[in-house]
């Protein structure tokens, strides 16, 4: 039965980070290596957030391809190349980055924007659970 639910899982899981895939818009490339020499709290963005909240919305909308852990196998079987959100790479980047990244998403990738479909708050609220996730 487990391996029916896995195997139904996967399946969806391409579906719909295809399907999301579409409303991808470009945007402008971010710096990164200026974002990474900036030394800013964690907090500059997500204070007053709600990580239980964010973890909701991500359990509904971001596991299919970032997976449970936020690991980014969820999309492994389709060999898409997605951002694992609990490395130190990730970790270090600055919260409006990863807020520009969730709103805007990525040019060129899988990953979709999500600012026709989540509000302000809730886009934070997520980001504050990928701050919980840890390697």
């Amino acid at each position: 039965m487990s391996s029916i639910i896995s195997g139904r899982w996967k399946l969806w899981s391409v579906v719909a980070c295809l399907m999301s895939a579409t409303g991808v818009l470009v945007t402008a490339p971010l710096d990164a290596a200026s974002a990474q020499e900036r030394a800013v709290p964690k907090q500059d963005v997500i204070l007053g957030s709600d990580a239980r909240t964010g973890k909701d919305l991500f359990e509904k909308h971001c596991i299919l391809c970032h997976g449970p852990r936020g690991r980014g196998d969820g999309l492994e079987i389709a060999g898409a190349n997605v951002a694992d959100l609990s490395s130190a790479e990730t970790q270090r980047k600055l919260n409006v980055d990863l807020l520009r990244t969730i709103h805007d998403g990525r040019p060129g990738k899988v990953m979709p924007a999500w600012k026709s479909r989540l509000s302000d708050k809730q886009l934070q609220d997520v980001l504050a659970y990928v701050r919980t996730l840890k390697q």
